[in-house]
């Protein structure tokens, strides 16, 4: 497993599907090969309804995430120890260019409102 995976995200699509908060980024609008998923579906415990998916894992991981970081121009994701081997990823980092980004910005504070994960939102 390698220590931070990197890709360039062209697609960023935030979204409520049936109550679920949806943030999606990928490195194609339609067919990615590298991408990540997170959601919170408030059902229980708040960590617990937070799951992150990626390209290397088979399905959603909840309570994986143990820091986030927004920037200008990338997100990333730091992956709770216990869980890598799950999500298939120790860090995630989606660099992107050109988006507006304040969309994703009010879906990741609404997503881990009250949870545990670290949050820096540095833009």
């Amino acid at each position: 497993m390698e220590q931070e995976a990197r890709f360039f995200a062209t697609t960023i699509n935030c979204y409520t599907e049936n109550d679920v908060l949806i943030i999606g980024i990928g490195n194609h609008p339609t067919s990615p090969d590298r991408y990540l998923i997170i959601s919170r579906f408030d059902d229980g415990e708040i960590d617990d309804s937070i799951a992150i998916q990626t390209n290397k894992s088979t399905m959603e991981v909840a309570n994986a995430i143990n820091y986030l970081l927004l920037e200008k121009n990338a997100l990333t994701v730091e992956i709770k120890a216990d869980k890598q081997h799950l999500v298939g990823e120790q860090k995630l980092i989606a660099e992107f260019a050109d988006q507006d980004i304040a969309l994703l910005e009010e879906y990741i504070k609404n997503i881990f409102l009250g949870s545990s994960v670290n949050i820096s939102i540095e833009i």
